[in-house]
């Protein structure tokens, strides 16, 4: 063998050098492959690696922005605006580090608040109306659902997406809830400066979903690089992520293969050189080998602890959030469900298989067809579907979840899979029902409080008032929200009261003061009104309450006291001289008196005469009588109102006693002054035509307060709803009253009727009473001025015996007639009748 030709050959020093030039060329061209291979899955790893970093932080911030933007319109949808928008923007901007700026959108399509406002002055822009923005939004009012719009120009500078969710309040749409990401906010959290990239150049784009255009979030030129394009798959639209290498490098095999190429040249020479070097050069490869296996295993493990890192971030959220996914093979029939299902439906996932069955088992009995059919329903309209429904847990426990899925299709519409997620949502139920029952609470009350109750907002805007509000204001609920309450205040108070309220509350301190309300009538109502603020549980102010109560009885009791005090020196002073003179002239009718008392004995015609001055005297005394006896009257009323200073009971008493004697004589003074003139025939009557049940109803009622301390009730029995009367309606008044107080007076029990008919052009008006009653034989006397009944010291009831004599002739001066009838012990029938016209 060892002298074959081929043998001897290859032992040459040259054929050994040309053996192993080629064998070296051949194997290092093979490694100089391989390395290029490895490069080139290295490079593609590492842009793989960075594409599912992003993705899987796309994928993030989508799911916080729909939870944030979900949160705030579920908020919106069922309060309102929140007063406390700042406070609640705060708390999302805390949870995630994502976002930038907090939105609202009203139905308009206009920005209404934004935070934080510096650098971010769009208040007032309408997104519906911007080139830019307006598909993203129509698109979002279309799906009635999530939607992540971009890129979006920002006026502080920079470029941003934009997510939002619409609000729809009772089915009605009703503005967006957003929140905008910053695209350098994002990179910065992936610790790349996208504007200053060394080793890649990134690049994120959205499809116009009208146009098919691309829309780049940077300003990075990849037009030729679209082959780097990966598609990110979301719910919200198409997006393309581009990761590409900075610099087209030549790869390092490419040299590594001319390095070989020299090296194989020096290896044959060495050989050729050197013999015996072949071992040393197989031991290097092997070593070189080994070290590129070395760095392969690690990074394949760096790679997995990336994925798993990333997997248990999104597993933390989905438990933040109490929100679990699913995912349902519409081929195969299987579901799967995420961790936070587990821990929602409250199952092992060691024991328990999830399957539909299992599932629907898990639902209330209750609410299992109402499942079942919006399920079905989606998959047949094509729609994604939003369900809320009870799961049945051990113990008999109910907990309430939030279903939201949506089918996929393939290109033939054929139903493919369905995927969605399920939030728990028991606490929120629960918080609803309490504030429900709250609410309930504060409105009953309110609604049953003697005193008038408000709310208003931080904006100044009307929120609630209770009934006794609008019974003051004269206005309903609806025109009192917002600002309509200002229509409620009397136009010479309103700036006056707008003004003590912005500084009241300025100031933070509380409202007091004292205005007026002006109702469509007209009428004005005086009241005292005190607003405070209201806090939540950690002192923020959300808006005030206030109670508003009338005092128009004590405004005008004041205003009679002070017109009354003004006038009281000139009154007193007036009265004073015309008491004077009133001496005066008393003296002049005494001589008169006596002289004309000598004649009467001498002649019948003088003594007549005399009896016509006795009369004329009396009526002059008792008017001069009358005059000083009101001012005794109103001083003592004043005294025992305290005006002057506060009294003891001994006084007050004493000052009652006063107060009560001097109306009693009043009454007799009156009783004789009206008696007096009318023997001397100086009675006048004033004729024009009244409502007679008017002058009725307002005598009764005067008189309700005296028959009820005596335990008596008033009955009427009226034929006509409406009667005219052409007479003197103070005589007719003072009749009736007369006629009515004696019922009362000699009543113990029982009832007082006033019967009222017209008959023949004369209207009969009859008191009947069930007192005790007049004896037959002294129903002659009634009418007989100066004539009691019951006389005597022994005599149970007051009086001058003037008042039925005075209702006989005012009666009979008016054209009437009156007539008495009783029995001992049953009672009395008072009837008087006077014409309509008079004749």
């Amino acid at each position: 063998m060892k002298s074959h030709p081929i043998y001897l050959f290859f032992k040459k020093p040259l054929a050994a050098g040309i053996l192993t030039f080629i064998g070296l060329l051949i194997v290092i061209q093979i490694i100089a492959y391989q390395k290029y291979v490895i490069n080139e899955n290295d490079q593609k790893k590492e842009i793989i690696n960075h594409v599912n970093l992003i993705k899987e932080k796309l994928q993030a911030l989508v799911m916080y922005s729909y939870t944030a933007t979900k949160t705030l319109a579920y908020i919106v949808e069922r309060n309102g605006i929140p007063t406390d928008f700042d406070t609640i923007a705060i708390e999302l901007l805390d949870r995630n580090k994502y976002f930038d700026v907090v939105e609202l959108v009203d139905s308009e399509g206009f920005i209404t608040h934004v935070y934080p406002l510096k650098n971010n002055e769009v208040i007032g822009f309408n997104i519906l109306k911007s080139s830019t923005a307006s598909s993203g939004a129509l698109a979002t009012i279309k799906r009635k659902d999530f939607f992540i719009a971009g890129p979006v120009n920002l006026k502080q500078g920079g470029v941003a997406m934009i997510s939002r969710h619409p609000i729809f309040i009772k089915g009605k749409f009703s503005g967006f809830a957003a929140v905008v990401t910053k695209l350098s906010t994002f990179f910065n959290d992936l610790n790349i400066d996208a504007s200053n990239a060394n080793q890649f150049k990134y690049q994120l784009s959205r499809v116009n979903q009208d146009t098919g255009k691309e829309d780049f979030f940077l300003k990075s030129d990849i037009a030729t690089l679209k082959n780097y394009a990966v598609p990110i798959e979301m719910d919200y639209g198409e997006w393309k992520l581009y990761v590409v290498p900075a610099q087209q490098e030549v790869n390092a095999a490419v040299w590594f293969a001319l390095i070989g190429f020299f090296v194989a040249i020096f290896g044959g020479w060495g050989v050729w050189f050197f013999a015996g070097q072949s071992e040393r050069l197989e031991r290097l490869i092997n070593l070189k080998l080994e070290k590129q296996e070395a760095q392969l295993s690690l990074m394949h493990e760096t790679t997995s602890k990336q994925i798993k890192r990333s997997e248990a971030n999104l597993n933390k959220a989905q438990q933040i959030a109490k929100l679990g996914s699913w995912e349902l093979d519409l081929v195969t029939n299987k579901l799967s469900w995420s961790k936070e299902m587990f821990r929602i439906f409250e199952k092992d996932p060691k024991k328990f298989k999830v399957t539909s069955e299992a599932f629907f088992e898990t639902i209330h009995p209750d609410d299992r067809a109402m499942v079942r059919e919006a399920y079905a329903k989606a998959v047949k309209n094509k729609k994604p579907y939003q369900i809320v429904y009870r799961l049945k847990l051990s113990n008999e426990r109910i907990k309430y979840v939030n279903d939201h899925g949506e089918t996929v299709y393939d290109e033939y519409q054929i139903a493919i899979k369905t995927f969605g997620i399920i939030q728990d949502i028991s606490e929120r139920k629960e918080f609803e029902e309490v504030l429900t029952n709250s609410a309930l609470l504060y409105r009953s009350l309110t609604s049953n409080a003697p005193v008038a109750i408000f709310n208003i907002n931080m904006e100044g805007e009307c929120t609630y008032v209770n009934e006794e509000w609008m019974k003051y204001s004269g206005m309903n609920f609806t025109e009192s929200m917002r600002f309509g309450w200002h229509n409620a205040l009397h136009p010479e108070d309103k700036d006056r009261v707008l003004k003590e309220w912005q500084e009241a509350f300025s100031n933070n301190c509380e409202f007091k003061t004292e205005l007026r309300f002006l109702d469509k009538k007209g009428k004005v109502i005086y009241l005292s009104v005190k607003a405070t603020e209201l806090v939540d549980s950690k002192n923020n102010i959300y808006g005030y309450i206030g109670i508003a109560s009338d005092i128009t009885e004590r405004i005008e009791n004041e205003r009679e006291l002070l017109n009354y005090k003004n006038n009281l020196e000139e009154l007193v002073n007036s009265r004073t001289e015309e008491l004077n003179e009133g001496k005066e002239a008393l003296l002049n009718l005494l001589e008169d008196l006596n002289f004309q008392s000598v004649e009467l004995e001498k002649e019948k015609v003088k003594a007549q005469s005399a009896d016509l001055m006795k009369s004329s005297f009396l009526a002059t005394m008792s008017h001069e009588l009358r005059t000083p006896m009101n001012s005794i009257i109103g001083f003592t009323g004043i005294l025992l109102k305290e005006y002057a200073g506060p009294l003891n009971e001994e006084q007050k008493k004493q000052l009652t006693m006063v107060k009560t004697s001097g109306q009693h004589l009043l009454g007799l003074i009156n009783d004789v002054l009206d008696i007096s003139k009318i023997e001397a025939g100086k009675l006048k009557v004033s004729l024009y035509p009244f409502n007679y049940l008017k002058i009725l109803e307002k005598t009764l009622d005067f008189l309700l307060p005296q028959a009820a301390k005596k335990g008596l009730v008033f009955k009427t029995e009226i034929s006509q709803l409406h009667i005219t009367l052409n007479s003197d309606e103070r005589r007719v008044e003072q009749v009736l009253l007369n006629l009515i107080s004696n019922a009362i007076k000699f009543s113990n029990k029982g009832s007082i009727t006033v019967q009222v008919d017209v008959v023949d052009d004369m209207l009969i008006t009859q008191i009947k009473d069930q007192g005790i009653g007049i004896a037959p034989k002294d129903l002659n006397k009634l009418f007989m001025p100066f004539i009691q009944l019951d006389s005597g010291l022994s005599r149970s009831h007051e009086g001058t015996g003037l008042g039925l004599a005075i209702c006989r002739n005012l009666i009979e001066k008016l054209g009437g007639t009156i007539e008495a009838k009783s029995k001992v012990g049953k009672g009395s029938v008072f009837t008087f009748k006077l014409p309509l016209e008079p004749s």
